[in-house]
C-alpha cells in the first residue's frame, strides 16, 4: 500500500527524471566536481543514520541549503529530496511501532514526516547540519509516538475494518467523503451486512488483495467449497441465496493464511520472538502454539480473536462493489 513515504520517493524520481543529479550546488553545469549519479545511485550511498559519514553529512547539509536557498520550486524539490534521505532510517522502526501498537504504519509514517516538517520550519537556518539533522529525526520519532499513545479509533485494536475510513485520503481513490456511512447508525440489518461487505472489498482493494479475493469467489460461484465450511444464513439472508440458488457467503478469515509463523505471530501482539518464547515456556502466552516439525507456527483465526478482530461473514457481491467503488470502475 502506498505511504507517504512512497509518494516523497516518487515525487522525487519524477523530478529528477533519471538525470545526473549535483547535490553540491544545484547545477550540474556549474559544479566543480565532473562526474555525478543519478539520485538513485546518490540516495543509495547516502548514510544517515547512527553511522553517519562525513560525506553524507556535507550532502545533507548542501540538500538543506539548496532547499533554504533556492527559488520556490527548487525549494520544493529539494526539501523532498531531504525527506526522502531520512524515510529509510524510518522504515524498520515505523514498522515495529506499528506491530507494537497494532497501529496502521501508514499514519505512523505521516506523523514521523509531520513532525520532521514542524522542526525544518520551526528551526533557525543557521542551525548546524547535525543538530538540524538529530532534531528533524527526534520530532519525527515523537511524533510517531505521540500518534499511537493518544489511543485514536483509527488504529487496528478495535477492527481491521476502521481502515476503510483513510480511503477517502487516498491520492488515487474516487471515494468521496459522501460516500462513508457510519455503519453504527445503520438499523436495516440487509443494509448493515451490505456495508459490511463493500468496506472490507474496499479495505482488500487498497491492500493490493482483491485479486486473491476474487479467486476466491469464483470458486464459491463454481460450487467448488466443502458445505462444512458454509457460513449458516440468518432468515435476512435467505432472499439473496434464492436469488444465487446457493450459499455464497463466506467469512474473512477465508482469503486468509491459515497459519503465519511464530516470530510473526509474536510482532503481532508486540513481543519479540524471544519474549514470546519464555512465556510459551511458563505458559503466559496469548495464543497457542503449533508445532510443525521443528517450525512453530500459530492459527491466524486464534490471533483475530485474542485481538478482537470480527471475522465478519460477508457476500461476494457486496465485496466487489466495494473493491469497484474505490478503485473507480
Amino acid at each position: 500500500m502506498r505511504d507517504v513515504f512512497t509518494l516523497i520517493t516518487e515525487r522525487v524520481l519524477r523530478d529528477c527524471g533519471g538525470e545526473p543529479i549535483c547535490a553540491h550546488v544545484g547545477d550540474v553545469q556549474a559544479c566543480a566536481i565532473k562526474n555525478h549519479p543519478t539520485y538513485q545511485v546518490l540516495r543509495e550511498k547516502v548514510r544517515l543514520g547512527r553511522s553517519k559519514s562525513v560525506a553524507s553529512l556535507r550532502l545533507w547539509e548542501s540538500v538543506g541549503t539548496l532547499a533554504r536557498e533556492s527559488d520556490q520550486q527548487e525549494r520544493e524539490k529539494w526539501l523532498m529530496i531531504l525527506l526522502d534521505l531520512l524515510t529509510p532510517y524510518f522504515g524498520g522502526w515505523s514498522k515495529e511501532l506499528a506491530r507494537k501498537w497494532h497501529y496502521e504504519v501508514s499514519d505512523i509514517r505521516s506523523a514521523m514526516v509531520e513532525g520532521a516538517l514542524e522542526a525544518w520550519f520551526s528551526l533557525a537556518g543557521s542551525m548546524p547540519a547535525k543538530k538540524l539533522l538529530d532534531t528533524m529525526m527526534t520530532r519525527a520519532f515523537t511524533g510517531a509516538r505521540g500518534l499511537v499513545e493518544a489511543g485514536s479509533p483509527e488504529t487496528c485494536t478495535a477492527s481491521a475494518e476502521y481502515l476503510i475510513t483513510d480511503a477517502a485520503h487516498e491520492e488515487d481513490s474516487t471515494l468521496h467523503a459522501s460516500s462513508i456511512i457510519d455503519a453504527s447508525t445503520v438499523l436495516d440489518p440487509d443494509a448493515d451486512e451490505r456495508i459490511r461487505g463493500e468496506r472490507a472489498g474496499a479495505l482488500l482493494q487498497r491492500m493490493g488483495a482483491m485479486s486473491h479475493a476474487r479467486t476466491l469467489h469464483d470458486k464459491l460461484r463454481r460450487g467448488c467449497r466443502d458445505e462444512a465450511n458454509t457460513p449458516a444464513i440468518t432468515p435476512a439472508q435467505m432472499g439473496r441465496s434464492w436469488v444465487d440458488g446457493k450459499n455464497l457467503y463466506y467469512r474473512i478469515s477465508d482469503i486468509l493464511p491459515q497459519y503465519i509463523g511464530f516470530s510473526k505471530a509474536a510482532n503481532v501482539v508486540g513481543l519479540s520472538e524471544s519474549q514470546a518464547s519464555k512465556m510459551a515456556g511458563k505458559g503466559s502466552l496469548p495464543f497457542r502454539v503449533l508445532w510443525i516439525g521443528n517450525s512453530r507456527a500459530v492459527s491466524v483465526k486464534s490471533l483475530m480473536r485474542i485481538l478482537g478482530i470480527q471475522d465478519s461473514i460477508v457476500h461476494p457481491d457486496d465485496v466487489e462493489n466495494g473493491a469497484s467503488h474505490v478503485g473507480g470502475e
